[in-house]
């Protein structure tokens, strides 16, 4: 209130100070008059004063009230836009991590999907090289005993020679050594094929069927054979098929040596083997049929094992439905075997092709006879 009245006081010296030097300038009468008023407005001034003072402290607190009301509004409206400014940054922040958190889960799936695959992955080639282990123990087990058994019959033989001998027995021992020689070249010839199958990848080249059936004609064990069996190809003529010409080589001899093996031992009726090679689709079916022993339908499915015997009649070594059952698998073909006892049995094998087939008209079968 002091400043206030000091303010005033100020304002009034001001006035009286322009008031006295206005009055030099002013005659006697008039200046008087001017000092009359002054000193009149003056009292009414120290009159007033209070009241005015009051007034003007009233108004400015109403104005400084408004003015920190007004301060306060903006305070909030900026508050408030700072605040929708930061939730949508919040929002936008969540969104962001709501996209990254189905990244995350999408991956994690993908993840367990892999895992899940590359666990039946490893399952499977865990049962496939535990199955080729044992395959390989017993191939080895056997396999000593199979190439033992030939040598010791041929030591054997030796030591009969030693004693002495006519002609009848001389040709009798040489019979021998030379079906115990067949036996174990066939059998090394087998091995050979196995090893061939699992170590070596699959060639690519023509098939020639002509070609192939012509040499398993020519092979031991069918030219042994060649006056008691009928041999019948048919073929399709000019197909030209893209394959591994060595493992259906390995596929045909096995099958047509194991047709000789268990041929028909009635003398009403001649042993026939029939070979037919025939164009289906993008793929090549052969059939091995021959009218010898069968098989039982409860050896069916184990013809194709390492090592079976199926019958009393088997003078081979359980190795060459085996070697042809590799083979077709890893040619990605297909096998099946119909047979009924002392009747027929019959081999259907599909082959897919690693090229095209080309076809032409179909012509007569071929019927030939081992020569």
């Amino acid at each position: 209130m002091r400043k206030f009245y000091c303010l005033i006081l100020l304002l009034v010296t001001t006035f009286s100070l322009r008031t006295d030097a206005v009055g030099q300038l002013l005659p006697d009468g008039s200046k008087q008059h001017l000092n009359e008023t002054i000193s009149s407005a003056a009292g009414k001034v120290a009159q007033g004063g209070t009241d005015f003072h009051d007034c003007a402290f009233a108004r400015a607190g109403w104005i400084i009230s408004l003015i920190l009301f007004l301060c306060i509004l903006i305070l909030i409206r900026d508050q408030r836009q700072l605040t929708f400014v930061k939730n949508e940054e919040i929002a936008s922040k969540g969104e962001e991590i709501q996209v990254i958190q189905e990244q995350i889960n999408q991956t994690n799936e993908e993840l367990m999907a892999i895992n899940s695959n590359l666990e039946c992955i490893v399952e499977e080639r865990t049962v496939k090289l535990s199955k080729v282990n044992r395959e390989l123990d017993m191939f080895l087990y056997r396999s000593s005993h199979d190439l033992r058994r030939p040598v010791t019959t041929l030591m054997g033989l030796v030591e009969v020679s030693k004693l002495g001998f006519d002609e009848t027995t001389a040709r009798y021992l040489f019979s021998k050594i030379n079906d115990t020689a067949v036996h174990m070249d066939t059998m090394l010839e087998k091995f050979f094929m196995i090893n061939t199958i699992n170590h070596d990848s699959a060639g690519t080249g023509e098939v020639n069927f002509e070609e192939i059936l012509d040499g398993v004609r020519h092979s031991t064990l069918v030219h042994n054979y060649a006056g008691q069996i009928h041999f019948n190809v048919v073929i399709e003529p000019e197909i030209r098929f893209i394959s591994d010409p060595q493992l259906i080589t390995f596929i045909l001899k096995n099958l047509i040596d194991n047709a000789i093996i268990f041929r028909s031992r009635d003398s009403n009726r001649q042993p026939l083997v029939r070979v037919e090679v025939r164009a289906v689709g993008n793929a090549v079916a052969i059939s091995v049929h021959d009218n010898g022993i069968g098989i039982s339908q409860e050896n069916l499915s184990d013809i194709f094992t390492l090592f079976y015997r199926g019958s009393e009649a088997s003078k081979g070594n359980g190795l060459g439905l085996y070697v042809v059952r590799k083979a077709i698998e890893k040619l990605n073909g297909d096998i099946t075997v119909t047979s009924r006892l002392n009747e027929f049995t019959c081999f259907h094998i599909t082959l897919p092709a690693t090229a095209g087939i080309q076809l032409q008209p179909m012509t007569e079968a071929r019927s030939v006879r081992v020569a």
